[in-house]
């Protein structure tokens, strides 16, 4: 059986990394919901001069420390949810600079790829009872992509406003992808 999950996560591996190939490459899925920032040189101008450190930054920001009283939270929250409706609130990632390399990028991918893969293959091989078709053995993987793409990207919509167009094709494109890897790995994996 080690020798099937073993094979059933490679072949799955490399057949999920090729479909979010096709979807990021050969489509413009990957892009859907996603634009260019207007006056894009004078936004990153005000970002060069005034944010130095790379990260994760979420505004407006909350003043809280800690020993506050309840009184003094509930004053910070206030200010915070006034700011908010005030405009404008979201999330940056931030990186002073970037030296991008796509080689190495595509090389990390392809790695969380296999493990995704080998881990799904593992679960059917541990699987018992209704697992007995093939059918049943690609639908598993298929709800397991499902399953990855909605605990992932429903927060981020939910909690950060990511874009709901993005959110839906980010999560279509995961079960697509998987779908089409349990139909190679439920024929190895049994």
């Amino acid at each position: 059986m080690g020798r099937k999950i073993f094979l059933g996560g490679l072949v799955g591996g490399i057949v999920v990394f090729g479909m979010l190939s096709v979807w990021h490459m050969a489509t413009t899925v990957a892009e859907t919901g996603i634009r260019n920032l207007p006056a894009e040189d004078t936004v990153m101008d005000a970002m060069r001069s005034s944010i130095h450190d790379p990260g994760f930054y979420f505004f407006p920001g909350i003043t809280t420390t800690p020993g506050m009283t309840k009184e003094q939270q509930r004053a910070a929250q206030d200010q915070w949810n006034e700011k908010a409706h005030r405009g404008p609130a979201g999330i940056l990632i931030y990186r002073p600079s970037l030296e991008f390399n796509f080689g190495k990028a595509l090389g990390v991918q392809f790695v969380i790829c296999l493990v995704s893969a080998f881990l799904i293959a593992w679960m059917l091989g541990m699987s018992v009872g209704g697992l007995q078709t093939f059918g049943s053995r690609v639908l598993f993987v298929t709800l397991a992509g499902l399953f990855a793409g909605i605990f992932m990207d429903l927060p981020l919509w939910n909690w950060y406003g990511f874009p709901t167009d993005y959110t839906l094709a980010h999560i279509g494109t995961n079960a697509a992808s998987w779908l089409v890897a349990g139909l190679a790995m439920a024929g190895i994996v049994k």
